[in-house]
């Protein structure tokens, strides 16, 4: 066997063990469960980690999000409880408050549960609030970090979010504030003087507001900048463009929400690392799939 898959298989078997054996129905009762909250990666089913990937395979309880790709519930055993909780713009399938007493609620039932959530758990997933309230509950948990959206997107466009004489700060905020916060989170004047790379999260609805922000602040007109749709699967779309024009040539290629937006001079590199995209600027091409 080669030593990469040996070594694979030897640390999928630890994990494995250290995972909790599912308690009889006789146990139940007295026996509170573990809740493993697993980033799922940003689309690309393969980019889940070994040991998400060995949770997944002990769950008894599945509560996923709708930008957690398909393929992964097909490593989900059979017998295991699948619950969709999945967000979308403007409605909800369960508040996050009702999320969160879903979890504690399986816990206390003894369940081996896991939260499945696109990109990391604890970058914008609101995986810290569900680890709170698993921690305020007595309810035992583990945070498995994923592979977030805002580098891997970047990357399988060819755009390293730092580069070596070009970009040595990376900043990654929400392009989507809560209304219930009076004052506004991010500080868009102070991002503009930023020399660095500019990664938005749920930006793609408000980026005619943003890149205004950014230029009234001072960013050049000229500053590269990519929204990426769909990205690390096949239905990945690029847009590039100086920052003055972005947000119309966004709107003109028709890319809506799930993206991440890229401002900082690194966006230029795409045009020679670009190993995966299959279209920029709204032109389609093929793209090989990997056997």
């Amino acid at each position: 066997m080669p030593r990469l898959s040996y070594e694979i298989e030897t640390v999928g078997r630890e994990i494995q063990a250290s995972l909790p054996e599912p308690p009889d129905d006789s146990q139940r009762a007295s026996t509170r469960g573990k809740v493993y909250l697993v980033g799922a990666g940003p689309g690309d089913p393969e980019l889940i980690t070994v040991k998400g990937l060995r949770c997944l395979r002990a769950a008894e309880v599945v509560v996923y999000d709708r930008l957690v790709n398909a393929a992964l519930l097909d490593e989900v055993p059979a017998s295991a409880q699948r619950v969709f909780v999945g967000k979308q713009p403007g409605r909800c399938s369960l508040r996050q408050e009702e999320i969160n007493a879903l979890l504690v609620e399986q816990g206390r039932l003894g369940r081996i549960v896991v939260r499945l959530k696109g990109g990391d758990p604890c970058v914008f997933g609101r995986g810290g609030e569900e680890a709170l309230a698993l921690a305020e509950a007595g309810i035992a948990f583990e945070i498995v970090p994923g592979i977030s959206s805002a580098i891997a997107v970047p990357a399988y466009a060819g755009i390293p979010v730092t580069q070596r004489g070009q970009s040595g700060v990376l900043t990654i905020v929400t392009g989507h504030e809560t209304p219930e916060h009076a004052e506004p989170l991010v500080d868009w004047d102070a991002l503009a003087k930023l020399d660095g790379t500019l990664v938005i999260l749920m930006g793609v609805a408000t980026l005619p507001a943003i890149s205004q922000k950014l230029l009234t602040a001072g960013m050049a007109p000229t500053m590269p900048a990519a929204v990426i749709e769909q990205g690390t699967v096949s239905q990945q779309r690029m847009v590039s463009g100086p920052l003055a024009e972005i947000a119309g040539r966004v709107t003109t290629a028709g890319l809506h929400s799930p993206a991440v937006v890229v401002i900082g001079r690194v966006v230029d590199l795409s045009a020679l690392l670009s190993w995966f995209a299959p279209s920029v600027n709204g032109e389609t091409r093929a793209m090989p799939l990997l056997p």
